[in-house]
């Protein structure tokens, strides 16, 4: 049924008209912006429109450059034009009134407004989530805040990103912490239950929690996040999850999903600006792990007149809100880049993003035929946005995967290649072209990546 929505909500569609940026003026001399002109006013989000007119004016919010099809969300988004345009204007507010602007900007201490919002947005109470700088700023905070001793263990997957990896080798060196790798299948994928399998036989005695992405970057297959914090529940165990390719493209309700914490960016599929991102922290219910805040300047305020106990800290995220100055204008910016996507509709984005991705999946197989190798399959609980496949027969040849990457975005095209280990004793890695489709492609360009692809595979044979 799923994947029938996926299907009837895609279709093909006009292409966008982008926006220009006016030229402006930098110190030493002018500097030019080559972009289409920008309208007068930009065009509402009418939910009642027909699915082509309606994904019409989403496209037309944004100011992506009309000479490349740009397919590498995964690694950073595009602000819309209205977000954009809200980000110029609280810079100037500050630049004017650079300690008096938190009227102008509804900012006040600790943010409550913003987060109260986000909250509503993502499943969970204002006390439970903030504005981190990015998903590693907000893992960084999460596993040097528990207290972890020698000989703990801690599960992970061997899809992990650097941010999540970089400090959990920091407390095995530095505490002797276990990290133990659990092994996802990746080209036999068929059912959620082999996920959860493969994290169920590794719990033992010492294991203390486990660390996965809800999405790992490498592959772009969506893990059953709710279910494996179930079973870390189930087990009084930890659940850390790195959603940092889940704002924006999926809906979230991190109550449902039942985390202790959750840690993403907004970037990325969110589309806000750089260096900005959410943490969700769990600060309801029974066995609230404890956390030592480790990156904040609000802890004398907030956690030492309690003493750092959770029971009687009525609000945990807020020692997180505040870390020296902020950058405000992109605090600002983000939840603009949030309110947008709920007028535009989270589910939508999700049927939408997914339907595409599904889309592409089934195409690569029509073209490519058995020579491709997906390493996502096209299973709807199992779809994001993400696809990463290798048309290639040596799928460890890295020269050659990077030299596609080159060469396709020469053609117009801007995707990237990741690489991942099919099995945690591979001695070398895989190489895969990961592919992100966003609210802003529709099946033409899908059509257009994938012959393009195709053409330069049969070259490069």
């Amino acid at each position: 049924m799923m994947q029938a929505s996926y299907e009837r909500q895609t279709g093909n569609m006009d292409r966008r008209n982008f926006l220009k940026l006016t030229g402006v003026t930098a110190a030493g001399g002018a500097l030019s912006m080559s972009c289409q002109s920008k309208p007068e006013k930009l065009p509402s989000i009418d939910s009642s429109l027909p699915d082509k007119e309606f994904w019409k004016t989403v496209q037309d919010q944004f100011v992506l450059d009309p000479d490349q099809v740009y397919m590498n969300i995964g690694t950073t988004g595009a602000m819309p034009q209205r977000v954009l345009d809200n980000f110029n204007r609280y810079n100037h507010v500050i630049a004017r009134h650079p300690t008096g602007f938190m009227d102008e900007l509804g900012w006040e201490f600790g943010i409550p407004g913003q987060r109260e919002k986000l909250g509503k947005q993502f499943g969970c109470n204002l006390d439970e989530i903030s504005i981190s700088r990015n998903t590693t700023d907000a893992l960084n905070t999460v596993l040097f805040g528990l207290p972890f001793e020698k000989g703990d263990e801690i599960l992970l997957t061997h899809h992990e990103h650097v941010s999540a990896l970089s400090p959990l080798d920091v407390l095995k060196d530095r505490l002797g912490v276990v990290l133990t790798e659990v092994e996802i299948p990746v080209v036999d994928l068929e059912n959620p239950d082999q996920v959860v399998e493969a994290f169920k036989k590794k719990i033992a005695d010492r294991t203390r929690a486990m660390v996965f992405s809800h999405i790992p970057y490498k592959t772009g297959v969506r893990l059953p996040a709710k279910t494996l914090c179930g079973l870390a529940r189930e087990n009084g165990l930890i659940s850390i999850v790195d959603g940092a390719h889940c704002p924006g493209m999926i809906e979230l309700d991190f109550h449902d999903m039942g985390c202790d914490f959750y840690a993403a960016s907004g970037h990325k599929w969110q589309c806000g600006p750089g260096a900005t991102g959410i943490l969700y922290v769990r600060n309801h219910g029974d066995d609230l792990p404890e956390l030592w805040p480790q990156n904040s300047c609000l802890y004398s305020m907030i956690a030492q007149p309690v003493a750092n106990d959770r029971s009687r800290i009525e609000d945990i995220s807020g020692l997180f809100v505040l870390r020296g100055q902020e950058n405000y204008p992109a605090l600002q910016a983000l939840i603009d880049a949030c309110d947008l996507w709920e007028e535009i509709g989270r589910d939508r984005i999700e049927i939408y993003d997914c339907s595409l991705s599904s889309y592409l999946k089934k195409r690569i197989h029509t073209v490519f035929g058995d020579s491709a190798v997906l390493f996502s399959p096209d299973i709807p609980e199992f779809t994001s946005g993400l696809t990463s496949f290798n048309p290639f027969q040596d799928t460890g040849d890295r020269k050659k995967i990077e030299g596609f990457v080159e060469r396709l975005a020469k053609e117009g095209y801007v995707i990237r290649f990741t690489e991942l280990r099919l099995h945690v004793e591979d001695p070398k890695p895989t190489f895969a072209l990961r592919i992100s489709t966003h609210l802003f492609h529709d099946r033409a360009r899908v059509d257009g990546l994938v012959e393009a692809m195709h053409v330069l595979y049969r070259d490069m044979l």
